[in-house]
């Protein structure tokens, strides 16, 4: 079983941001977890004008309407019986998240993928996929066009790469699965250029794949949750895609994988393109083992 315990969930009081404070707090309720609301607010950029411009009086206007925001939402939450804390804090949004999340290690990042632009807000969307390359914690996702009207993780898709992050996402997947008694689909694509080049073996390649994925359920979780696996050829992106609207799970999960500098500048990643187009829920697991891990070695070595 999984141990999450604090909830981290930046806001930018748009609607997708408001579902991901639902979402925050479903999954708060579940674990006995604490929520925490971030809010940044970007100061004015310098303007070239002949008019004086008095930025302290801009900034303390959008930290009034921050706070009425966001006192507005902390209401919402609490009569939930949540711990519920709230911060607001002024700089540039994506190093000021990334700085929090380093600093105060919460157990699950929860995010909007869609937010607003203007003076007095930051553009959501970006800033999340820019936390999918480096966040050392589980991110979730939550799109503004979701049909559900609550929280509800009855069905979960997980996307199996089998690197060394996929016992992670498993370890999400299987815990909420219980909790929910949800039912579990375990789906691995095999790459066309990687079926191309076994065309001959093609029908063994496939079935050792899914005896791969069979050898991933535990019998606990066999036991607790209905679950299938699907072998599928083609894009992956492009398979997830079609998946996605076969299945139509409430909960994806996958993992992110520790990439180069050069790969983490690329926007096209499978994890970015499936968050953009899900309109459920999309987990995105980062390798918490191998981290925790070099974690206790530093702190071993630095005694």
């Amino acid at each position: 079983m999984i141990s999450i315990e604090t909830i981290l969930c930046p806001v930018d009081f748009s609607p997708a941001s408001e579902k991901a404070a639902d979402y925050a707090a479903h999954l708060a309720r579940i674990y006995g977890a604490s929520v925490h609301l971030l809010h940044v607010i970007t100061p004015p950029g310098t303007i070239a004008s002949e008019y004086p411009v008095d930025t302290e009086a801009i900034i303390k206007s959008l930290e009034d309407i921050a706070s009425h925001d966001m006192k507005s939402l902390v209401r919402r939450l609490e009569p939930t019986g949540l711990s519920v804390t709230s911060e607001l804090q002024t700089g540039d949004v994506f190093e000021t998240i990334k700085q929090h999340i380093s600093w105060s290690r919460p157990d699950l990042v929860v995010m909007g993928t869609h937010g607003r632009t203007g003076i007095s807000r930051w553009f959501l969307g970006s800033v999340t996929e820019s936390l999918i390359r480096i966040s050392p914690a589980p991110l979730l996702t939550i799109s503004p066009h979701q049909t559900n009207s609550r929280p509800a993780f009855r069905r979960i898709l997980v996307i199996i790469d089998f690197s060394s992050a996929t016992a992670d996402a498993l370890d999400y997947a299987y815990s909420i699965a219980r909790q929910n008694d949800s039912e579990i689909t375990l789906l691995h694509v095999v790459d066309d250029t990687t079926a191309a080049l076994s065309i001959k073996y093609e029908d063994s390649l496939i079935q050792g794949v899914r005896n791969q994925l069979e050898d991933l359920i535990p019998q606990a979780v066999r036991n607790r949750c209905k679950i299938s696996t699907r072998v599928e050829e083609g894009l992956p992106h492009r398979v997830i895609v079609r998946t996605l609207q076969e299945v139509k799970p409430d909960l994806v999960v996958m993992n992110i994988h520790a990439k180069g500098m050069f790969d983490r500048a690329l926007h096209g990643s499978t994890a970015e393109r499936v968050v953009r187009v899900a309109s459920c829920p999309v987990m995105l697991v980062p390798r918490i083992k191998v981290n925790a891990t070099m974690r206790a070695r530093s702190s071993s070595k630095a005694a």
